[in-house]
């Protein structure tokens, strides 16, 4: 019997009783649902105030829940797309930032078999594909296996490139993916908006002079700085208490590490932030490629030392920017977007597409500042940004 076919025949005969008893409701034949209630279990206790621990982070009894999902993925096929899920989202660290690394390994692993146990054939209608969320789970398991295979010093190193390669082949052969196959030759190719807007420009960093926000942002920044650095000199922590009138959820980042502050998103002004930084909030509401764009977002982030993004991907249409406004250290925090690595320099603008694969790392010792900007991509047909689409 076909692999793929004996682990359906294996999650249809489970009986309920025969799966570990967890702390959320678990279904025998549906891997999506056991997803979509794991996720939410173990996000509440992410998020979760505790005295004395840094958050979001699990602690040392909620990561033995994990693990026993972990293991029960392993036994039970319908399992595997709900432990895949809850060990990238929410256990990659440990509450000390740690790298949990079997975690990873094993997230990468589980989403690989959840293509299988899933109705995830490549030559499968696009309905199909859709519903059983293939996307999620093969671009997971590339993007996965490419940061093992990255980070990895282990003789398993080429293991884990050639799983991603093989991956990657494989998704390639679906339909919606067909006009991108040529270009992706590595799993760090994978994007979404090269399929949104299919046989235009697609590049993981942009050129800053290539688009107008670019050298808006740029000649703005000494603004920017000014009524950021008035907010951080201000007694109380202001920025903290803005951060808590409107607390963001992250879970992407080393505990602690990556503290988002809210400008704009989807057009709900953080109208406090404004009272305090208005000159910011009005550059801001100036530009068309950010106010005319649905998927719009403005924020500041505060990147503190020692920290680390995991890899993960956007979601189009969109492109994004970060304008280093404070950064006392030079060469000391970057982002890799694909497989190009730039450094955040204080007053410089970096321009991308975030449905790229990409990450963050801050070596130095003292927290930097960025405004992070979503705005509309230049092939954009459907709203009046004011950018002009790229022949090249």
């Amino acid at each position: 019997m076909h692999l793929r076919s004996a682990i359906l025949v294996l999650v249809s005969l489970v009986p309920t009783n025969a799966l570990t008893k967890f702390n959320f409701e678990v279904s025998a034949e549906y891997d999506l649902f056991n997803q979509g209630t794991a996720v939410r279990y173990f996000e509440d206790l992410f998020y979760e105030p505790q005295e004395g621990q840094k958050k979001p982070s699990l602690n040392a009894t909620q990561l033995e829940e994990v693990e026993a999902l972990r293991h029960q993925a392993y036994a039970n096929p319908v399992l595997a797309l709900a432990g895949a899920q809850v060990l990238y989202m929410f256990g990659w660290f440990r509450s000390t930032g740690e790298l949990i690394w079997e975690n990873i390994l094993s997230s990468a692993e589980l989403f690989e078999r959840s293509i299988y146990v899933s109705d995830c054939k490549p030559e499968h209608s696009y309905e199909v594909w859709h519903d059983n969320a293939c996307d999620i789970r093969w671009t997971h398991a590339i993007l996965l296996y490419h940061w093992l295979a990255q980070t990895d010093t282990t003789s398993q190193q080429q293991a884990y490139q050639k799983k991603a390669q093989e991956l990657l082949e494989g998704i390639k052969r679906v339909q919606k993916y067909e006009p991108v196959s040529s270009a992706w030759t590595s799993p760090g190719h994978v994007n979404f908006n090269s399929i949104i807007f299919a046989g235009k420009p697609s590049r993981p960093i942009w050129a800053t002079a290539e688009l107008p926000i670019g050298k808006w942002l740029e000649e703005h920044h000494h603004i920017f700085k000014a009524e950021l650095q008035a907010i951080l000199n201000e007694p109380g922590d202001v920025y903290g208490q803005l951060m808590k009138i409107d607390p963001s959820r992250e879970h992407l980042a080393t505990p602690g590490g990556w503290d988002t502050l809210r400008i704009v998103r989807y057009h709900n002004w953080f109208e406090v932030f404004c009272q305090l930084a208005p000159v910011t909030c009005e550059l801001i509401k100036t530009r068309p490629e950010i106010n005319e764009c649905k998927f719009m977002n403005v924020n500041y982030v505060r990147l503190n030392p020692g920290t680390h993004l995991k890899p993960h991907y956007g979601n189009g249409p969109r492109l994004s920017a970060h304008l280093s406004v404070i950064a006392p250290e030079p060469m000391k925090a970057g982002l890799t977007v694909a497989d190009q690595k730039r450094l955040w320099v204080e007053g410089e603008a970096i321009l991308f597409d975030d449905t790229y694969p990409h990450m963050v790392s801050h070596w130095g010792s003292q927290p930097r500042y960025v405004i992070l900007v979503w705005f509309c991509h230049p092939c954009d047909g459907g709203n009046a940004h004011n950018q002009t689409c790229p022949t090249v």
